[in-house]
């Protein structure tokens, strides 16, 4: 959404962004695009009607002739709220595998598809996965991959990670961007790194992220003597600080869609290890701009990291060819918003003929 609030043509686009709780860490710089953010302030559920009534309230002011939904629940409730408002077109967006999501947000998200004047999926395995979740063709759904631009680090934040990570000759500095939620797997990857300090591999890792599971990752840390290894950044505003003073990139999710965090390091000329789940091989192929593992497999991360820890060579190769892939396959952010500037005026077209 943020790309799109600095990056499609104004003369063409007039936007607002609603966020259904809160407005979220990065609603000023939507602001500063000149893309006004508005919030409902609580869950508009089944058991917050008043807050329901708030976001309808919200898109009738507006009077938008497109609203285009993200994630789960601004998808369900967005999708409702639009068609109550009198909303001439309604896109959804979905962004990842959502394998468990409840009986019944699947059987209501089936009538709503009826309703919807296109879904979105950002890879192709997830629009395999929504087709058959949804009981539609897949050629019913659009494919708009992720795309990415950069911002450049600051000397200063990339500095100040550089010393929080402190490591010997020799040794790498490794990150991974995820929230800390077990839908990331970022307690795999906590055993992959202690599986590190066991084979004498000399390490630094960063974890920037906030979520549920902090306590727990914690915990584990401190369980398996990892303390002045493993370091928990919390959220960053600036990924790029991150990139910028590691020499490798990790993502050991258990499902992803098409992550925006891994095409970041890729566009940074990161070497990445992830997991070969959701949309990830659609930007990395093995071996040959980036390294794929299976999920849940914390031997087989660890290897991964050694492999690459021990092989300056390696990681430049890999970084060099993650870049071009960025470059070429895509992931651009500029990429991203011609892809979504020609939905949104097909629909619009449409509608008018």
């Amino acid at each position: 959404m943020l790309s799109a609030a600095r990056g499609l043509p104004r003369d063409r686009f007039d936007q607002a962004i609603c966020c259904l709780e809160e407005r979220g860490a990065r609603a000023a710089e939507a602001e500063a695009a000149g893309v006004p953010v508005y919030s409902v302030d609580s869950f508009p559920g089944l058991r917050h009607p008043l807050a329901f009534a708030r976001l309808v309230r919200i898109v009738r002011r507006f009077r938008p002739t497109i609203v285009h939904t993200h994630l789960q629940s601004a998808n369900l409730y967005g999708r409702v709220a639009a068609r109550l408002a009198g909303v001439p077109i309604v896109i959804a967006t979905e962004h990842n595998v959502y394998a468990a999501k409840p009986r019944r947000y699947v059987l209501v998200e089936r009538v709503l598809a009826r309703k919807t004047d296109a879904i979105v999926a950002v890879s192709v395995e997830v629009q395999q996965f929504l087709s058959r979740q949804l009981r539609i063709a897949p050629s019913a759904i659009r494919v708009v991959h992720n795309g990415v631009a950069l911002e450049p680090p600051s000397e200063a934040g990339a500095s100040d990670v550089r010393e929080r990570l402190a490591v010997g000759t020799g040794g790498v500095r490794l990150a991974t961007v995820a929230s800390l939620t077990p839908k990331k797997g970022l307690d795999v990857l906590v055993r992959a790194l202690a599986r590190l300090t066991a084979s004498g591999v000399s390490f630094a890792a960063a974890l920037a992220g906030e979520g549920v599971e902090r306590r727990r990752i914690e915990a584990s840390i401190a369980r398996l003597g990892l303390v002045d290894r493993v370091h928990l950044l919390g959220a960053v505003v600036n990924v790029a600080d991150v990139l910028a003073a590691v020499d490798l990139f990790v993502l050991p999710s258990r499902v992803e869609g098409l992550p925006l965090a891994l095409l970041e390091a890729m566009a940074a000329g990161k070497p990445v290890i992830a997991t070969a789940v959701g949309g990830v091989p659609e930007a990395i192929e093995s071996n040959v701009n980036g390294i794929l593992v299976p999920p849940d497999d914390d031997a087989a991360l660890a290897d991964a990291i050694a492999a690459l820890a021990r092989s300056p060579e390696q990681r430049a190769r890999l970084g060099a060819a993650a870049r071009r892939t960025i470059e070429r396959g895509g992931f651009t952010e500029g990429a991203y918003l011609a892809s979504l500037s020609a939905l949104y005026l097909e629909l619009v077209n449409r509608r008018a003929s």
